[in-house]
């Protein structure tokens, strides 16, 4: 315990310092990246108003411009088809710019373009005219900021002088400017990289002019909510107007927040390796035993395994190689008791498939059909080999001695099985079979279906009397083969089926066949299980007088196709 606060002390000294010398470059770096992007974005609404005041500064020199004012000037007023030729002027100016949503002309005494009988003053007001007219401004571009008749444009004005009349003031250009300047100056999204930033336009009244969709929404209200952000604030030149720049400290500074994660789990890296080194120093003498002990303990999970370690206790190493000489001699034994179990299992599996003696059967099957084809009564003779059929695929196997057939072919055999119960119960019994053309080439243990469907008839449909539906239906899903045959007889109540489910969890293959039950879906179940595992087998639902379903699922094991 010692040496690991002496060491945790060194280590909370070496990684504070580091920590803070790094934490302090990076929150450098994060203002001059705030200061960069501040100047960035000024610079480009600043050359953005730059290309609006050139293109008035252009239409107040065109010569058609200055000739409509200054007759204008002199008195002539111009007519219908003159005012749409200097409309044709300004919206050919308009189309240079993305920002300029219209432009307006006036003569020094009303509208010229558009035709409304309206003065400049009454327009944008005489504030901003007089700031127009102003010595030091005159023929400038100044701007009003907000549009007095639509609040969402801002405006903008510019004197035009008369060059043939020595300068003289000779009218007013009217620009109405989209609000969206923000996006705009920010099309490559370079301020919105980081999460959270906000860039807003204020006039010289602090109101705002220009932000980002939401950006308004967003803005923080009071001191303590913008100590959160590094803010950065640009004048724009020409005007009045502030560009400010919010980044969100949180993001900026993620980076820092990282190093301290780093620095924090190596810290505790550190500690737990210091911890370790102290713990095994102080179990060198008593390590050997403790390892032996472990090893020895293992063997309560049922696995017993050699420890190949040497110690350089000599008593210890004595003691390991009489353990070790144990276990060889214990899982020789385990193995030979697994080989004889496996082999038991494998001739009850056998058995299950030979439990009918087939010469004297076929004999007699074969003297039956010949008789009623003698008699001419074809459909008894059709159904016999169809019995015959069934016992054939019942007792021989078409691919070896493994007892295994494709999903295909068991099917079949429930079809034959389905025609001789019709013999019976004629239209009353209805079979119902769908095959997944997929799951038709995996291979399962012979009579695991034709079972199941036997044992839906005769406890689940003829208990009804009038009869019922049979379905079975076979997908293949992912690496399982699933089997349903569910019917809509009888049925059982809550307390049998957990009977049932309790036997086919509990009982023995040899207490099964000892019982008389035959090949039914205790056997299948148990059938299943020998040969794939205990994930595999049977699962039964059923609810009284709500039929029956059963679901048998198989390991896909697709073998050759016959």
């Amino acid at each position: 315990m010692g040496f690991i606060v002496a060491m945790t002390i060194v280590l909370l000294v070496a990684v504070g310092s580091l920590y803070a010398l790094l934490s302090g470059v990076q929150k450098r770096n994060a203002a001059q990246f705030a200061e960069e992007i501040a100047d960035q974005m000024s610079g480009r609404l600043e050359s953005l108003l730059s290309e609006i005041n050139v293109l008035t500064l252009q239409l107040a020199m065109d010569e058609r411009i200055q000739e409509r004012l200054l007759e204008e000037r002199n008195g002539r007023e111009a007519t219908y088809e003159e005012r749409m030729k200097i409309r044709r002027i300004l919206y050919d100016k308009i189309v240079y710019s993305e920002t300029i949503q219209d432009m307006e002309l006036f003569s020094l005494g009303s509208s010229i373009y558009p035709i409304v009988d309206k003065t400049v003053e009454a327009r944008a007001g005489s504030r901003i005219v007089a700031k127009a007219d102003e010595s030091d401004r005159a023929g400038a571009l100044v701007w009003l900021a907000r549009d007095p008749e639509n609040s969402e444009y801002l405006l903008a004005i510019r004197q035009v002088k008369l060059e043939k009349l020595d300068y003289a003031k000779g009218g007013y250009l009217v620009v109405r400017v989209k609000p969206s300047l923000i996006e705009f100056i920010d099309k490559d999204r370079d301020a919105a990289k980081l999460k959270g930033s906000i860039m807003v336009l204020f006039d010289e009244e602090d109101q705002i002019l220009s932000a980002e969709s939401g950006a308004a929404q967003e803005l923080p209200d009071d001191e303590a909510k913008r100590r959160d952000y590094i803010v950065v604030s640009k004048n724009v030149k020409e005007t009045d107007w502030r560009l400010e720049i919010m980044l969100p400290k949180k993001v900026v500074t993620e980076d820092i927040r990282l190093i301290r994660k780093v620095m924090l789990w190596a810290s505790l890296a550190c500690a737990a390796l210091f911890a370790l080194l102290s713990y095994s120093l102080s179990l060198l003498i008593t390590r050997p035993i403790q390892k032996l002990t472990r090893v020895m303990q293992q063997g309560k999970e049922g696995t017993l395994r050699e420890n190949p370690e040497l110690y350089f206790n000599r008593e210890v190493n004595q003691l390991n190689t009489k353990y070790n000489q144990m276990v060889r001699q214990m899982n020789h034994l385990i193995r030979s008791v697994y080989e004889t179990e496996l082999m038991k299992s494998k001739s009850e599996i056998t058995a299950l498939h030979s439990q009918i003696n087939p010469h004297f059967l076929f004999n007699t099957l074969d003297s039956i059909y010949w008789a009623h084809i003698r008699k001419g009564e074809k459909e008894l003779s059709g159904s016999i080999v169809r019995l015959a059929e069934l016992f054939r695929y019942t007792i021989h196997s078409r691919h070896g001695g493994d007892g295994s057939v494709t999903v295909a072919e068991e099917i079949e055999q429930v079809k034959r099985y389905a025609d001789l119960m019709k013999l019976r119960w004629q239209d009353r019994l209805l079979v119902d079979i769908a095959v997944d053309p997929a799951a038709a080439a995996c291979r399962i243990p012979k009579l695991t279906v034709q079972p199941l469907v036997e044992n839906a008839i005769v406890h689940g449909i003829e208990p009804l009397g009038q009869g019922g539906l049979v379905t079975v239906t076979a997908s293949l899903q992912g690496e399982t083969v699933t089997v349903v045959i569910a019917d809509n007889g009888v049925g059982m109540s809550a307390e049998r089926l957990e009977e049932i489910r309790g036997r086919l969890r509990k009982e023995t293959k040899t207490e099964l066949m000892m019982n008389g039950r035959g090949i039914g879906i205790f056997n299948v179940h148990k059938l299943v299980q020998l040969q794939y595992g205990k994930p595999y087998g049977l699962r039964i639902e059923s609810r009284e007088a709500g039929g029956t379903t059963v679901t048998l699922t198989l390991p896909a094991n697709e073998g050759e196709k016959p």
